[in-house]
């Protein structure tokens, strides 16, 4: 009996082998198998639920309203994110962009994981905040917008959508309302088969969900329906609410770790559109026909009687392993019962013949697999897919090992496992043990079976499949075969499938089951871990800093870094060179590579300097690697690896960006840089000329910073350092004796705590200017944060990206003064985004501009800016402030 990965089945099931996978070290987590994943499962094996989510971003969602839905209900449940989230900030590590999508995008499957649900995206690209619909709709275009939506409706075939968003400004975020706005469209276009009908040509057919809800968290006194989420659940041992928070917690990149209250709760809803005709009161699935019967409402009379006979006889064996099943006391006693239910599932499947109706098809894939699982579940089978490496190569030949241990009290029967690969991947059995001379598996047994896989030159690498091409403008292109569009993430190249029957008396059920490969390995301190396999090149090439701004004036040499690695058993040799564009020297000209075995790695340094007069602007630099085959390689090799996220590999051109810039700053320079949640600061004030330093820990509670010329704080530093926020007197300390502080953009905590030398307030929400194009008005034009040591001009301010500033100041006192003045499309002017005063001897500055985003850019004028930010000297601003007319 074949294992088939239709296109419908991997989007409505969404990788449900992906839920083989264990979830990071410190979840408590839902059990896979045994008595807890056995009266789970046995939830979802009857009926007909399934309910979209449709919102923005990750954490959007409402997760206890999944979690209840999906295990305690029983329904199938998916959330569908327009975006991945690559315009945030990142808590927990550099990455930022399509990197920090991939975390994001890790963050939710790992909390689907735990409250049941699947995972969509569309082709969109978080570009950062926006205030309207029509910026985010323009740089989305609507209808290729709404058709992701619409395909992910008519895969999945929800019969209730739930909107968290209204889709009008009440819900702030630009792409708020757009997902607001995409949810009722779709709810109307999906069923509509003159809308995108070329979709129906691909796997799908059109679907009419029954109802709308949107989410009441805003509007709670609206709410038609309430969702008990707080009630304890005993095969969890806690509420779904409390299981949602902990997948709340897995959002670590936002720094959204919640606690788990116990007692009631509720998620509540407001109906927006029913086609059901139901009267009365509203409850979530009034009005929709939610047997499994409904499922054959499609076929025809006597088609439709023999199907509906073999869906009865299922619920009736489904019934009775309900009542059996005893936990604990009896964990085998589902067995039977539910091996009788599988075998109607397929009787019905079988009778349906050539007959082709999706809804159908679409319940009996869902219920087979669920029953598949809960059988092996019941049965104590445990079957396991290991690798021997976690990185493999074209061209490598790698050891496989299949597992099926039957924990149970019966005899599997005819069992044998096979690997699934990808076409012209050559495998061969080498052992088979454990299984008696008839094919049998014996209660207490362990079978175990290796194979060699032969990865071909040509083999693809683990390339996610939305970043394989160029993006179009803020969308990702998705690849022609649809069976890939809207999931997270490819799936495993490689799956296991292990084939058995089970027998009772006269009764024999057969059953397949696949299950991705993957590596285990062993951290001494922290235990077993286990990570995807993935496909790497034999050898990457990475180039860092992979952004540089150069002083047109600087003739002096500065270093690139290459770095090469070998993931080849037989290791990497060949030539690393740089190449520069026309104006430039590179010293040397190549170097000689020999890595000896795989996981090896070498960095080499090569001086660049001009060889000319500069012109301004960005300039390409490329680093390679040609080996002694005359292979030439160009990309690097970024593993996202955290330990609650499912590790990826983000590939990237080993180039960098040299940006030609008219800059300076005040000669010599010593910085202190105290970091936040993490950003390019360092490298960009040493790229303007300056000697950088961290402040740690230990300088800061001292207060020891008599030997910097200018002190950073980095953004949200107030946030995220308690050093900072317990010695912040003795960083003013400094500033009063002379120094200069410059303190860029904090949220909420930075204006409470009193950090500020005078009094500051932010409004609640804080001012922002989300268009990067947005005017800019210097109010004082020759104040020195505008004149020294570089003149500044509204043209500084072109070229900026994503955004102008964030958490802007809203009310100031003292010798703070404004500095700048700016404002999104029909709103009133801000001048809270740049902010200078005098403090005792010294120079204190704050700053809301989004300097963080534009340094990774390479856009000059914010370079320039920050460096006059820098050389600003207390005495001269002294001295202007005194000669400074009122309004001059």
């Amino acid at each position: 009996m074949a294992y088939n990965w239709s296109p419908r089945t991997l989007l409505a099931g969404a990788l449900v082998a992906s839920a083989l996978l264990p979830l990071g070290s410190e979840a408590q987590g839902v059990p896979q198998g045994g008595t807890v994943a056995t009266g789970l499962l046995l939830r979802q094996l009857d009926g007909v639920k399934r309910v979209l989510m449709i919102g923005a971003h990750p954490d959007d969602e409402d997760t206890s309203l999944l979690a209840a839905l999906s295990r305690r209900w029983g329904a199938q449940t998916a959330y569908l994110a327009l975006t991945r989230g690559e315009g945030g900030q990142n808590l927990i590590g550099p990455e930022l962009w399509e990197g920090l999508g991939i975390i994001r995008t890790g963050e939710l499957e790992a909390a689907r994981r735990l409250d049941g649900g699947v995972q969509f995206f569309t082709r969109a690209l978080d570009f950062g905040y926006s205030k309207s619909a029509d910026e985010a709709l323009e740089l989305w275009p609507r209808e290729e917008l709404l058709r992701d939506v619409v395909w992910v409706v008519r895969s999945f075939r929800p019969q209730i959508i739930v909107t968290v968003f209204s889709g009008t400004p009440a819900d702030g975020h630009g792409q708020h309302q757009a997902a607001g706005i995409m949810a009722r469209e779709a709810f109307e276009a999906a069923g509509d088969p003159s809308r995108f009908p070329d979709q129906l040509r691909q796997g799908v057919e059109e679907w009419t969900p029954s109802k709308l809800y949107q989410a009441a968290w805003r509007r709670p006194s609206e709410a038609t329906s309430f969702i008990e989420t707080g009630a304890y659940d005993p095969l969890l041992g806690r509420s779904e609410f409390q299981l949602s928070m902990e997948s709340r917690s897995f959002h670590r990149s936002q720094d959204m770790g919640a606690s788990q209250p116990l007692g009631p709760r509720r998620s509540a809803v407001i109906l927006v559109r029913d086609r059901t005709g139901h009267e009365g009161e509203d409850s979530f699935f009034a009005g929709i026909d939610t047997t499994l019967a409904s499922a054959a409402a499609g076929l025809a009379a006597p088609l439709r009687n023999q199907v509906e006979a073999h869906l009865r006889e299922y619920r009736s064996a489904l019934a009775e392993a309900r009542a059996s099943w005893g936990g604990l006391d009896d964990p085998f006693a589902a067995v039977s019962p539910l091996q009788e239910g599988l075998g109607h599932l397929y009787r019905a499947r079988d009778a349906t013949g050539s007959a082709t109706d999706v809804e159908l098809s679409t319940v009996l894939d869902r219920k087979i697999d669920l029953a598949r699982r809960a059988l092996l579940a019941a049965a104590g089978v445990v079957l396991d897919v290991r690798v021997e490496d976690d990185l493999v190569t074209p061209g490598q030949t790698v050891r496989v090992t299949a597992q099926a241990w039957n924990g149970g009290d019966r005899t599997l029967e005819d069992v044998a496992a096979w690997l699934s690969p990808p076409e012209a991947w050559p495998v061969e059995t080498v052992t088979t043990e454990g299984l008696s001379a008839g094919g049998g598996l014996a209660p207490g047994s362990l079978a175990t079976w290796a194979f060699d896989v032969t990865l071909p030159e040509g083999a693809g690498e683990s390339r996610l499949y939305f970043l394989r091409q160029e993006r179009d403008g803020y969308r990702y292109r998705w690849p022609d075969d649809p069976a890939l569009r809207a999931l997270p993430r490819d799936p495993a190249p490689v799956r296991g499938v292990f084939g058995f029957a089970l027998r009772d008396g006269e009764r024999s059920v057969e059953a397949e089951q696949a299950v991705p490969w993957s590596y285990v390995g062993v951290n001494p301190a922290r235990g077993e871990f286990r990570r995807p396999v993935l496909v790497v090149p034999k050898t990457s090439v990475s180039l860092s800093p992979r952004g540089m701004v150069w002083p047109q004036g600087l003739r002096e040499s500065r270093t690139f870094t290459v770095t090469v690695r070998s993931e080849a058993l037989e290791g990497s040799r060949g030539k690393v060179s740089l190449s520069a564009p026309p104006g430039w020297r590179v010293t040397p000209e190549a170097f000689e590579l020999d890595l000896q075995e795989a996981g090896s790695e070498r960095s080499v340094a090569f001086d660049v300097e001009p060889a000319g007069a500069l012109t301004t602007g960005a300039q390409t630099f490329r680093a390679s690697v040609q080996d002694e085959d005359g292979h030439r390689y160009e990309e690097g090799v970024a593993l996202i690896d955290y330990e609650h996220i499912e590790r990826a590999a983000l590939f990237t051109p080993a180039e960098a960006t040299v940006t030609v810039v008219p800059v300076r700053v005040a000669e010599p320079m010593t910085v202190g840089y105290i970091m936040g949640t993490g950003d390019e600061g360092p490298e960009a004030i040493q790229q303007l000329g300056a000697r950088v330093e961290l402040v740690g820990p230990d300088q800061i509670l001292a207060g020891d910073y008599g030997r910097y010329d200018a002190v950073v704080v980095g953004v949200r530093a107030y946030e995220t350092r308690g050093d900072l926020r317990a010695a912040n007197d003795q960083l003013l300390d400094y500033v009063r004796a002379g120094g200069t502080v410059v303190v860029q953009y904090n949220q909420y905590t930075y204006p409470r705590g009193g950090y500020a030398p005078y009094p500051v307030d932010m409004a609640r929400p804080a001012r922002r200017v989300a268009d990067e194009t947005a005017p800019v008005t210097l109010l004082e034009p020759d104040a020195p944060v505008f004149t020294t040591p570089n003149r500044i001009s509204p043209e500084d301010f072109e070229g900026w990206v994503q955004e102008r500033g964030l958490y802007f100041l809203s009310e100031w006192e003292g010798e703070l003064r404004p500095m700048l003045e700016m404002s999104d499309p029909g709103e009133p002017p801000a001048q809270g985004a740049l902010l200078v005063a005098s403090v005792g001897e010294g120079i204190y500055v704050y700053t809301a501009l989004s300097f963080f985003r534009q340094w990774s850019a390479g856009v000059p004028g914010a370079y320039r800016l920050f460096a006059n930010l820098l050389s600003l000297d207390p005495e001269e601003w002294r001295e202007y402030s005194s000669r400074r007319t009122p309004g001059g």
